[in-house]
């Protein structure tokens, strides 16, 4: 009788590995796709310093410029769910194209006219907020549809994450530079322009083109906020924008204390460095916790490392411990990008990722206004962080019982 053969040792599937940001720039349309991108979004960066300054120019008051770049900003958080909800439903090419070109007429027009006329000004900064194409979250829904697999698509999004704090640091530094060489003018002319240029060559792109929206994307008056989990992800990371808000507050007051102007740009630009490269080295190497526990360890490193600046370092230390939330913030967004792509509703992942934007947005005002009171106390971005993590602890729970 012929012995059996024995059955052959399964071989354990092999791990994930990691995959570098240049292997993903390598990928057809990827490169083009986020140039454009960061491009068409300089002028979130670039308008509301364009517009101060604009105000300056002309004597205005502090407080009207002000409430211009004020009102800008809400405008681009009300605006970007909806344009979001209308790419969902008509594709990528006539909302980014149509945003894109009124956005850019209405700061044109600012250009021309001037802020002198008040309610003339303020119409026109709305209209150009409110209209500001949706590119960061057109972007996400093609990371998709770009990259081949799930290790590609966690360090595209770790890319996105990292490259787009260059808008915050780029924007502001550009507008004040044309400002200085050309004056306000031509400031709010290149901002006008730097934003169409960039939509129309992510509309004009093959993959921007061929996305098609799902049939199904229709979710009544909620729309992509019908799920709790969405809107407890989407609270969490606005209290992580108010933190970031605060930021800019308490580095002022840090400026002032220490008598070193310099600090005020620079412990919110160093945050944005922290966070390129916090984005760099999550790519590193796969991590095999699930998507909630990487919420909450990145979340956890974000609130932790606020605590030393509550000791008020001196400027050099306190430039240097600035750095750290950065380092945790880039792979905090880089797993909530993920997270909003697992619980996002059929046909409305455009809208779903404006959402984060929005709350960012209106995050980030809580956060400045709520510093103001305080002193520009680092207490402030550290309790907004706590007050993240607690959430995020929530929707931990939520994505593992979903699981």
């Amino acid at each position: 009788m012929p012995l059996l053969s024995p059955s052959p040792t399964p071989v354990p599937p092999a791990p994930p590995k990691a995959v570098g940001w240049l292997t993903v720039l390598r990928l057809p349309y990827c490169g083009r796709s986020l140039s454009g991108t960061l491009v068409g979004r300089l002028p979130l960066g670039m308008a509301p310093v364009a517009l101060l300054l604009a105000v300056e120019a002309e004597d205005g008051s502090l407080a009207y410029g002000a409430a211009l770049a004020a009102a800008f900003g809400l405008a681009v958080a009300a605006g970007q769910p909806l344009l979001g909800r209308f790419v969902d439903r008509a594709g990528q090419t006539v909302p980014l194209v149509v945003g894109a070109v009124i956005s850019a007429l209405a700061l044109a027009s600012i250009a021309v006219v001037g802020t002198g006329e008040p309610h003339l000004a303020l119409t026109a900064a709305l209209l150009a907020g409110l209209a500001a194409p949706p590119l960061e979250a057109a972007l996400r829904s093609l990371w998709v549809q770009l990259v081949p697999t799930p290790s590609h698509l966690r360090a595209a999004y770790a890319l996105d994450s990292g490259s787009q704090e260059l808008v915050y640091v780029a924007g502001p530094l550009l507008a004040t530079c044309i400002t200085a060489w050309a004056g306000p003018t031509v400031a709010l002319a290149a901002t006008a322009a730097l934003g169409l240029t960039g939509a129309l060559t992510v509309a004009a792109g093959a993959p921007s083109r061929a996305w098609r929206p799902r049939p199904d994307s229709r979710g009544g008056l909620l729309g992509a906020l019908r799920p709790p989990t969405l809107r407890l992800l989407l609270l969490a990371l606005a209290a992580v924008g108010a933190s970031l808000g605060a930021l800019h507050v308490a580095a002022l007051a840090t400026a002032d204390r220490y008598d070193a102007s310099w600090l005020a740009g620079a412990m919110p630009a160093a945050l944005s460095i922290g966070a390129l490269i916090g984005s760099a080295i999550y790519t590193l190497r796969p991590w095999h916790a699930c998507l909630g526990a990487q919420l909450i360890l990145t979340g956890a490193g974000f609130t932790l490392t606020w605590l030393p600046l509550c000791l008020d370092p001196p400027p050099l230390i306190g430039l240097a411990l600035v750095l750290l939330p950065g380092l945790f913030f880039g792979p905090l967004l880089t797993a909530a990008y993920l997270a909003i792509g697992a619980v996002a509703r059929p046909g409305m992942v455009t809208e779903s990722y404006s959402w984060l934007v929005s709350a960012f947005g209106v995050g980030t005002a809580a956060g400045t206004a709520l510093a103001g009171p305080w002193g520009g106390s680092w207490i402030v971005p550290a309790v907004t962080a706590a007050i993240a993590l607690g959430l995020l602890h929530l929707v931990r729970h939520r994505l593992t019982h979903r699981t």
